[in-house]
């Protein structure tokens, strides 16, 4: 053994005053040619995440009205909770927005503004998903704890409200909206009112809505098997956002209508009073404008 040593370090001595280096495994790899090197990219692309499933991920948990049906039903209570439910909703939907891509990129008045002309929109449109979604566009589904049937519609102030709230959730019922099509579509309600005099970041607000309204399409071409119906679904769907503004503009003005008079007695929670008191002077002024798709 004492021999072999010695001849192992005398071999290595010989080889350093030689130059000569041991090769590596990467010298013993044979190269491939170029044929083959040209169809292996030289590293693995990164895996990102698509617009639509960071959509999915973002979605505000189910929240739960706390109404207690034990009780007998009048206008006043429903309205009452239906309003402390939306402000729990509405600070749902300020955390979702802020999680929007490319939503933090705008002036934050700018963000403000957009979520003060369009929670009702928000809401309006998500409670129209639930009631698709959990009555087939029957009932309407504030939360899985208070489902308005229609006997609870037959109650003084319901009827008119709960009426255009339905036309919402059977448009739904109608064009079998997907997942993917109301995530983008809801996206585009939160951009869809603007002042009249712009927004403060205006080239970033538009480039922002420009790539929602591409995503849309992508939800479209996922959904539909022929591509020469694309155009068609996009039209429907556009068409309904449109339609939106009038159906939310009956229940913002009730809803303004509420707060207003106080012999209701209808309770407001204070983040929905603080929106409602900005908001206000601008839809009585006129200073905000709808984003429509096609003219009237």
């Amino acid at each position: 053994m004492a021999g072999m040593n010695l001849e192992a370090r005398k071999t290595k001595k010989l080889n350093r005053l030689k130059g000569v280096q041991q090769p590596t495994m990467a010298e013993l790899t044979p190269r491939p040619l170029p044929e083959a090197r040209s169809l292996v990219p030289k590293s693995m692309p990164q895996l990102t995440p698509t617009m639509l499933s960071l959509l999915k991920a973002i979605e505000p948990d189910t929240i739960y009205s706390g109404y207690d049906g034990t009780l007998p039903d009048t206008s006043t209570r429903i309205m009452t909770t239906l309003n402390r439910l939306g402000g729990r909703q509405v600070v749902s939907a300020v955390k979702w927005a802020k999680s929007l891509p490319g939503f933090r990129n705008l002036h934050l008045d700018d963000q403000m503004t957009l979520l003060q002309c369009s929670w009702l929109f928000l809401m309006s449109f998500g409670l129209g998903w639930r009631s698709y979604q959990q009555c087939d566009g029957n009932m309407l589904c504030f939360a899985p704890d208070l489902v308005i049937n229609q006997d609870r519609m037959k109650l003084p102030y319901m009827a008119d409200q709960c009426e255009q709230m339905l036309k919402i959730s059977s448009e739904f019922v109608r064009l079998q909206v997907s997942h993917d099509e109301y995530l983008c579509m809801k996206v585009l309600l939160l951009l869809s009112t603007v002042p009249k005099d712009g927004l403060k970041s205006q080239a970033v607000f538009d480039e922002i809505r420009m790539s929602y309204i591409k995503e849309l399409g992508k939800a479209i071409v996922k959904r539909e098997e022929n591509s020469s119906q694309n155009w068609q679904r996009f039209y429907q769907l556009t068409k309904l956002l449109d339609s939106m503004h009038e159906m939310v503009g009956g229940l913002l003005n009730f809803c303004f209508y509420t707060f207003v008079n106080k012999s209701l007695s209808v309770e407001f929670p204070e983040m929905l009073a603080e929106i409602i008191s900005n908001q206000l002077p601008k839809f009585k002024a006129g200073s905000v404008k709808p984003l429509l798709f096609h003219q009237k």
